[in-house]
């Protein structure tokens, strides 16, 4: 039997491409859906009129509509949280999963976290939707946009690690008593093996659990 394609929905063809890998990764078919050419062209996006912001997106979802896409991940934690996927879903009739997704269930597992995010749209995001699950919750945020310049730009880890001064944010986070620090962009994984070299904390990458939530929905 053919295998069914996942339409991976991120910010640029970068991160998109992270998505699709990710996914092949695991053995499952992939095709990449870019929003944007670059970060800055994505927040500008982000941060523009509504209703311009959903055409895009529902364009896009019914071009993988028309590719035989089966259902969406939208890799991106700031346009997850910027336009709502869920509606969208219901009224083009294709299964969903972002990021947000994984949030409400990790929101109860925790209590406090720091959380690493591209842009304040997607900390803003982020927030929102642990506090829709656990509104007692305590987010220690910052907002790297130049950071997912540099891991666009294929920059070596260590040195963005240094460059970024991300062991001074690990300390800022273990200093205030997170339990955990949340890759909160898509592109962060790329940190991740470095990262863990900086903290004594678990580094959370959503990204295992929002598989896991797509094949939960496809069973």
């Amino acid at each position: 039997m053919k295998q069914q394609v996942i339409g991976v929905m991120a910010g640029t063809p970068v991160d998109t491409q992270m998505g699709v890998d990710y996914l092949a990764g695991r053995g499952l078919a992939a095709k990449a859906y870019p929003v944007s050419a670059s970060p800055r062209e994505q927040t500008r996006l982000q941060v523009g009129p509504e209703k311009e912001r959903n055409d895009v997106i529902r364009r896009l979802i019914r071009r993988m509509k028309g590719d035989g896409v089966a259902a969406v991940m939208v890799y991106c934690n700031s346009l997850s949280a910027t336009v709502d996927m869920p509606s969208l879903g219901r009224q083009e009739e294709i299964r969903i999963i972002t990021p947000l997704d994984a949030y409400h269930t990790l929101g109860r597992r925790y209590k406090k976290l720091g959380v690493m995010a591209a842009t304040n749209q997607g900390l803003a995001g982020i927030e929102k939707a642990f506090m829709s699950v656990n509104p007692e919750m305590d987010i220690l945020g910052a907002a790297l946009l130049p950071l997912v310049n540099g891991i666009e730009g294929k920059m070596d880890p260590g040195d963005l690690i240094r460059d970024f001064g991300l062991a001074f944010l690990c300390a800022f986070f273990e200093a205030n008593g997170v339990e955990a620090v949340l890759l909160g962009c898509t592109h962060f994984p790329y940190l991740k093996q470095e990262l863990e070299k900086m903290t004594c904390k678990t580094v959370l990458d959503p990204a295992d659990l929002m598989v896991r939530l797509l094949m939960a929905e496809k069973a």
